[in-house]
């Protein structure tokens, strides 16, 4: 069982959250940092990354528009081009590397049972407590 709840959220496009909650993707890149360390809530928008969704191949559509499971942020570290090439089998970003990204480290993914349909919003965010209930009883166990 989950030994702590959050309340907080982070909005992640598919493909990149299913990738993270079935534990393919240990790294998300992001050009901001945060103090925040712990669990949150994997969000997905509405709208896909639609550049990486045929890089990927899933045998189902993948949900939109909601709450796709929980994770930990552990660490943050700041990338350079060494240190992107390094992290790639992690972050599974194609490309060159842009300036001023980083490397948000997570551990301990999991699918929720079923997603549940909810607004985000950009950054992390909190969640509504409304929202929060649902969720607690969605924890896949």
């Amino acid at each position: 069982m989950i030994e702590s709840i959050p309340r907080v959220a982070l909005s992640i496009k598919q493909p990149w959250a299913e990738l993270i909650v079935s534990r393919r993707k240990t790294v998300e890149v992001r050009s901001w940092v945060t103090s925040y360390r712990g669990r949150f809530w994997v969000h997905v928008g509405k709208r896909p990354d639609e550049g990486a969704m045929p890089l990927f191949d899933f045998s189902r559509p993948l949900f939109t528009g909601g709450y796709i499971g929980i994770a930990e942020l552990v660490s943050i570290e700041p990338l350079n081009r060494i240190r992107w090439s390094q992290l790639r089998p992690e972050h599974l970003v194609p490309g060159p590397m842009k300036d001023g990204l980083s490397a948000w480290h997570i551990a301990g993914a999991s699918p929720l049972r079923q997603p549940v349909a909810g607004p985000g919003q950009m950054g992390l965010f909190d969640v509504p407590d409304e929202v929060l209930a649902i969720l607690r009883s969605s924890l896949a166990t």
